[in-house]
């Protein structure tokens, strides 16, 4: 933004930091970190991290289980579009949300998709629920 109006906010709205990146919104700044711990650390375990480079390597590894790649992936998007979401909607000033009624919205995306997948015969990712309660309960 700076670089096409040299006078726009370049704040994050969400923490006040002066200086708002793609690596700071996603997941570096203390209110969309909250979000992706909460949502992925039990998942990912000691490989968890909040650098967008990992992440997409991470979300990259073909020889991560399938299931655990395709809940990342599907957190992933929904936690980006989320907190893009909560973003914009501060910088319209509209009523703030917390981080934690973005992890139960995105918690149960991932649900209801996940309940949808044996139904249309998807055999693969048939565990990915009881994964996902498992990955849920570490935190």
């Amino acid at each position: 933004m700076m670089k096409w109006n040299h006078n726009a906010n370049s704040s994050c709205v969400l923490c006040s930091d002066p200086f708002e990146t793609r690596d700071h919104l996603f997941f570096m700044c203390p209110y969309s970190r909250k979000v992706w711990v909460e949502l992925v650390e039990g998942l990912l375990l000691n490989r968890f991290t909040t650098s967008w480079q990992d992440i997409m390597k991470i979300c990259a590894d073909k020889d991560y289980d399938k299931t655990k790649r395709f809940l990342l992936r599907y957190v992933f998007q929904n936690a980006i579009h989320s907190i893009w979401r909560e973003r914009n909607a501060r910088r319209h000033r509209e009523q703030p949300s917390m981080p934690e009624k973005l992890v139960k919205l995105i918690d149960k995306n991932l649900r209801n998709r996940m309940s949808t997948i044996p139904r249309r015969g998807e055999g693969i990712y048939a565990k990915g629920l009881q994964v996902w309660f498992a990955s849920r309960r570490h935190q």
